[in-house]
């Protein structure tokens, strides 16, 4: 059992209790297994918390540090010292049980981790308290109430606060069941040690378990990580987050959930008031948040202690037994220390249960410090994390008295001295044994000594190194930190010893690869020592057959006399030879005395004068001699070497620290990526650490084993997919440059070309430059591919799969930046000019063209080097390329919904190849990602305040003629984004029209609403439609001017959602363009199955959903499909709606002017936002959400306002009234806006003829 098993407390032992061990953990034995399970949920509970610290809210942390900024406008100071006796507080307030009642809460489904800007983060920190809440939350709670009302240029923070409930429940839950869990453990603990102290488990005590192998162990590792969770969540989950979290589960679900142990939870949780430092020396900044810092431990122990005996009995059994007797693997009593790691780390911890010991008694503390500290003071606590006695025990006299004798800076020099010695001789010895051809199995079994021996220094130097290079003490650091000049040779062993980090990633790799060979060496030897016994006994006995037979004399090249005596002992020593048996019922001992014996005579007949004259005879009796000693040490090979390698190979304790390496193994691979072949076993050296965590709940059976392996198994892939991302790095750098050259320096070759001219399109140089990238790329591939497929823990490693993977990360990183930094616009505060607008737009085009022309070339590159690389290229590419646009656009549509998709939630996301999120931009702050600024950008420029749209030539024009957005501005975005990015788009506009619907929902329910007496009585009078009411022309003018209020919101929702209709039915035009071309069978086949279940007489709602689902993705990616006809929701009725629509009419149709050059109304006043077709689409899509007889009612109304208002004209032109020719102009666009509207809400005309008669209509268009 590796060293991983037994640092985390886990592992069986070898030793002369073993029947006993067995018997403590026996299926019946109610005391050990009952022991074993609190172990085993211990080490899932470490587990769950390391998870959960990954997955914390950033809005926690934002609020924690803005309360150590200072900057928490005092609510975290309010009444802080007073927090010590309140928490009690909370069960009055639930009116919730005591904390003795028993249950656990209902476990919640995980919260994912939001990975928003840190900014965005701190709007939620106002209502994410502290426990300073709970002496009073009715004060807390009104003056977040009055903040809200007083600050109307803030976000609504109730609504904030709505909206962090229904994305957190689920997170919050999880961390509020964590913490029952952790408070519910040392329960469990003190119960267990209740009841063996009352006799409930009838012969064990803790005293006899104490006695017990098995029982001492797993009562001291049962107690030691009560002490690891503890330090766990004060170093993972710092002490206001930790308050915070509770108190939103409080807040937000606490009255309706399961806050029985509220008042324990507060207290196991409340901060200690010591901070975790932003930045100390190497020890605790970057990749090293896995160090300790000092913390007041005292205080967190001392809030559940454990019973005093206990402790005193732990320690006691700590200090003077050795729990693991690893004795085997690491004999010589220089290595004592090492031998001991696990029960110092468990000293350490468990040291903090009794602080008098720590603070007074001197005498025991020298006693520790001198058996297990006297060489080192950076110890291992738990899955890679590390602490620094020199810091930690600062502020306990007997503790620091005790360790200062020892940490002298003499001492220091003196140890780091002697393990840079130790690595320069290391290395030495691993570059000897790793030679081609020198360890092989003879070699091997002749000196397993000498090479057990060797791993043991070799590990002892790399522990002592990774260790003490995490230290933060001051004085300490610069000696054991020191720097070698030259990276590139052995350490130095004189002057100032100083040891590169390159030396010792050398030294760990050459380590790993010693150990890798000797493990399989050892393994096929026990798999064959049964074969090596009887060959090399065959061997033998034949030998001495052959020197019988040489010695009768009779064999023709014989120069012998016959000798009787010596055929007769030889054939008597070859029967001896052939009776030794691999499996005989001696003990292996007697079998080992035989073959000594058979050794010893082979040499003494040697003295006989005619045996030692004959060389030949010699030469074949050392050969005999050798072939025994093999059968002996192949016999002697057994289950125990391979144990002990896995005990002394052990790297547990640099699961954490090898982090910060990774760039030194980039290096070493970018110069040569051959050296890929080396990390193999350096991966297999870490992953002995997956062991450690699991391997009491393999002794369980218990179900965690595959969810905790799980968790620890998909850390270490993601180191090893860390540590070998350099290799696609590498080559994604290559294919970058491979892109640009396509891109700028390949001309295009055209269909047709004059032979004279085919010259000058060979570009022999560029050609010759692609295929020596190309080259490069091969080089780098077959290093990664040359890699075995690697088990770790229970994921499998396929070198190809991370190549794969790897190119993947390096895709999306590279195309999402490539969006990100092409697809930002400039419309500032300038571009309220017709000019501006248009520079703004040329500027916007020329973005979209770069990156069209970047992302072909890219994707051209990938597919020419996808043979090289054995992958599939073109695959890979619209794979991620849609993902990024899919997740991005997610990301977008999140500002419109309550319920946010969070990146845990994301089908597109990925930890695997992530995709980036960028902070917005100071022009677009709105705007999350690039896909809002897109949609921005096509807004902007097509603003009804400077363009006119023109249905007949599919665009958005400005006053000039100018075209600033149209079908080739369309198609250029096409080429910039794809597909994927278009459909995107288009789903974006689509959020955007839900959402000013709902806003106009909303507004006529609070504002048109009041107006509703006046809407009654409009309808009434200008019932029934058909007839003329007397006095038309005083109630449409009383009805505009008492309705004007409301024309202004009305007029911005129809034109932002026309708009974005109009922009929508562009997009839906060039994708079935382009689908005609590319996927024109698609095409036809998506459309038939389409109209098949549109005309089915079969119910939809017994379809696969799925199905469904792809069938409208698939048709809106072709283009099928006309977007007004969409239904975007469902709404209750809104009384009045035509009739406030008619005068909408009414009140904007004297704005507009009918333009023949667009073949639109057209605004009057430059400037004003006001554009025909939009304001169309906008009421045609406002129409469709409500039932048919709203547009009829809509018709009838306008078809009355057209009767009325031709009898009006009628009326002033006989009267030569100056205002017949401005109602004459109004009643024609009238007309063309009708129309209008039927064509788009693809009405037939007869709809409109049934309220205007044609001849009217007809009449009325020849009008001056």
């Amino acid at each position: 059992m590796a060293e991983a098993s037994a640092s985390s407390g886990g592992g069986p032992r070898r030793g002369d209790g073993d029947d006993r061990a067995s018997a403590f953990l026996a299926p019946e034995n109610l005391c050990g297994r009952t022991l074993l399970a609190l172990v085993g949920s211990g080490h899932a509970l470490l587990a769950d918390l390391k998870v959960g610290a990954e997955r914390v809210p950033p809005a926690f942390w934002a609020a924690a540090s803005l309360e150590n900024d200072g900057s928490g406008k005092g609510r975290g100071d309010k009444n802080k010292e007073g927090k010590k006796g309140d928490v009690s507080l909370l069960s009055s307030l639930l009116g919730a049980p005591s904390s003795t009642s028993k249950g656990a809460p209902t476990k919640s489904d995980e919260g994912g981790n939001e990975n928003g800007d840190w900014e965005e983060s701190k709007k939620y920190a106002p209502f994410l308290f502290d426990f300073a809440y709970l002496h009073n939350p009715e004060e807390w709670e009104a003056g977040l109430s009055s903040a809200s009302a007083g600050d109307k240029d803030a976000e609504n923070i109730l609504e904030l606060e709505r909206e962090f409930a229904v994305n957190h429940r689920a997170a919050l839950g999880d961390f509020y069941e964590l913490f029952s869990r952790i408070h519910n453990y040392q329960r469990e603990l003190n119960q267990y040690v209740e009841d063996l102290a009352r006799g409930f488990y009838i012969q064990y005590t803790v005293e006899s378990v104490l006695l017990d192998n098995e029982g001492r162990a797993l009562l001291c590792e049962a107690v030691w990580l009560y002490g690891v969770l503890l330090i766990a969540m004060e170093r993972l989950l710092p002490g206001p987050v930790r308050e915070r979290l509770i108190i939103a589960y409080f807040r937000l679900f606490g009255r309706e959930g399961d806050t029985f142990l509220i008042d324990a939870i507060c207290k196991l949780c409340k901060s200690t008031g010591i901070s975790p430092p932003e930045s100390t020396s190497a020890a605790c900044s970057g990749p090293n948040r896995s160090h300790k810092y000092p913390m007041d431990e005292e205080k967190l122990f001392s809030r559940f202690p454990l019973p005093v005996d206990l402790i005193r009995n732990v320690v006691g059994c700590l200090i003077s037994d050795d729990l693991y007797q690893q004795s085997s693997a690491f004999p010589n009593i220089d290595h004592r220390s090492t031998r001991l790691s696990r029960q110092a780390s468990m000293l350490y911890v468990i040291l903090f249960f009794d602080p008098i010991a720590l603070r007074e008694e001197s005498a025991k503390m020298r006693e520790i410090v001198d058996k297990y500290f006297h060489d080192n003071w950076v110890i291992h606590l738990y899955a890679g994390m590390t602490a620094d006695l020199s810091l930690e025990w600062q502020r306990f006299p007997a503790a620091k008295a005790a360790l200062d004798n020892v940490l002298q800076i003499d001492n220091v020099k003196r140890l780091h001295i002697y393990n840079t010695k130790l690595i320069g001789q290391c290395m030495a010895e691993l570059r000897a044994y790793l030679t081609m051809g020198v360890l092989t199995d003879s070699y091997v079994l002749d000196n397993r000594h000498d090479l057990l021996n060797c791993l043991r220094r070799c590990n002892i130097a790399i522990r002592w190194r990774v260790l003490h290079r995490r230290t933060g003490n001051a004085q300490h650091h610069p000696i054991v930190c020191a720097t070698a000049e030259n990276a590139a040779t052995d350490p130095k062993l004189e002057g100032s010893f100083a040891v590169n980090d390159t030396h010792l990633v050398s030294l760990i790799l050459l380590t790993a690869q010693l150990e890798l060979q000797l493990k399989e060496s050892f393994r096929d030897l026990l798999e064959k020592k049964e074969s090596i016994w009887i060959s090399c006994r065959t061997q033998a006995c034949t030998m001495m057959k052959d020197l019988a037979e040489y010695f009768k004399g009779d064999q023709t090249l014989a120069r012998v006399s016959r000798h009787d005596g010596l055929v007769q002992w030889f054939g008597g020593m070859a029967e001896e030879i052939g009776d030794l048996a691999y499996e005989s019922g001696d003990h292996f001992t007697v079998t080992g005395r035989k073959i000594q014996l058979c050794v010893q005579a082979l040499e003494e007949v040697e003295q006989y004068d005619l045996v030692d004259s004959d060389v030949q005879v010699k030469a074949v009796l050392q050969e005999a001699r050798g072939m025994l000693l093999q059968m002996a040490r192949a016999v002697g090979i057994n289950e125990g070497i391979c144990e002990d390698i896995r005990w002394i190979s052990d790297m547990s304790y640099g699961v954490e620290s090898m982090k910060s390496y990774v760039k030194i193994i980039h290096s070493r691979i970018a110069k040569d990526p051959s050296n890929v072949s080396l990390l193999q076993g350096f991966f297999f050296k870490l992953s002995s650490s997956l062991d450690g965590p699991v391997e009491r709940l393999k002794q369980l059976k218990s179900p965690e084993v595959e969810r905790i392996t799980g968790y620890y198994s998909s850390q270490m892939v993601s180191f090893v997919r860390n540590a070998l991302e350099i290799v696609p790095m590498s080559m994604f750098a290559i294919m970058v440059q491979m892109g640009d050259i396509i891109e700028r320096g390949l001309q295009r070759l055209p269909p047709k070309v004059q032979a004279d001219k085919l010259v000058a399109y060979a570009q022999p140089n560029e050609r010759y430059k692609l295929s020596m990238m190309a080259h490069e790329i091969a080089v780098f591939s077959d290093g990664i591919l040359e890699m075995d497929n690697t088990v770790i823990g229970g994921a499998q490693v396929n070198p190809r799969e991370l190549l794969d993977e790897g190119l993947r990360k390096e895709l999306v990183s590279h195309v999402s930046g490539l969006l990100n930094n092409l697809l930002q616009f400039d419309f500032s505060a300038d571009s309220e000019t017709v000019a501006s607008m248009s520079k703004h737009q040329a500027a916007a085009m020329r973005s979209l063209s770069s990156l069209a022309g970047r992302m072909e070339g890219f994707q051209a590159a990938l597919q020419c080097v996808e043979d090289y690389i054995c992958l599939d290229g073109l695959k890979m590419w619209h794979e991620e390329v849609s993902r990024i646009f899919c997740y991005n656009i997610e990301q977008e549509i999140n500002k419109y919904l309550l319920k946010k998709v969070l990146d845990s939630d994301s089908k597109y996301q990925s930890d695997v190849a992530p995709i980036p999120r960028f902070p917005r931009t100071e022009n677009e702050p709105s705007c999350i990602n690039f896909t809002g600024r897109v949609v921005s950008m096509l807004i902007k420029i097509t603003d009804a305040s400077y363009t006119t749209y023109s249905l007949e030539k599919s665009g958005w024009f400005m006053s000039d003629g100018t075209e600033v957005c149209g079908l080739k501005a369309v198609s250029l975005l096409r080429q910039a984004i794809g597909v994927y990015g278009l459909t995107g788009v288009d789903r974006l506009l689509c959020y955007r029209i839900l959402h000013e619907l709902h806003r106009f929902v909303k507004f006529f329910r609070t504002n048109v609403s009041k107006q509703a007496v006046l809407l009654e009585q409009l309808r009434d009078e200008l019932f029934p439609e058909w007839k003329t009411p007397q006095n038309a022309v005083n109630i449409y003018a009383s009805g505009a001017k008492k309705t004007e209020m409301l024309m202004l919101p009305m007029l911005t929702c129809f034109r932002r959602v026309g708009q974005a209709q109009l922009l929508r039915k562009m997009i839906r035009f060039e994708l079935q363009r382009r689908a005609r071309v590319d996927a024109k069978l698609l095409q036809h086949t998506v459309s038939t199955c389409n109209s098949s279940l549109l005309s089915s007489e079969q119910p939809l709602d017994g379809k696969d959903p799925d199905n469904l689902l792809n069938i409208c993705d698939m048709t809106i990616a072709l283009g099928i499909g006309d977007p007004v006809e969409t239904i975007f929701m469902k709404t209750d009725p809104l009384e009045g709606l035509p009739v406030l629509m008619l005068f909408f009419v009414i009140t904007y149709i004297p704005k507009l002017a009918f333009d023949p050059k667009v073949g639109s109304l057209a605004k009057v006043k430059t400037g004003y936002p006001i554009d025909g077709w939009p304001i169309v689409a906008g009421i045609s899509t406002l129409l469709r959400q409500f039932h048919p007889s709203y547009a009829k009612s809509f018709l009838a109304y306008v078809g009355q306002f057209i009767r009325v208002s031709v009898e009006a004209y009628a009326a002033r032109r006989k009267g030569k009234n100056e205002d017949a020719s401005r109602l004459a102009a109004d009643l024609k666009n009238v007309i063309v806006l009708m129309e209008q509207f039927c064509d788009m809400s693809g009405l037939p005309s007869s709809a409109l003829y049934e309220h205007v008669p044609q001849y009217l209509m007809e009449m009325c268009a020849d009008l001056p």
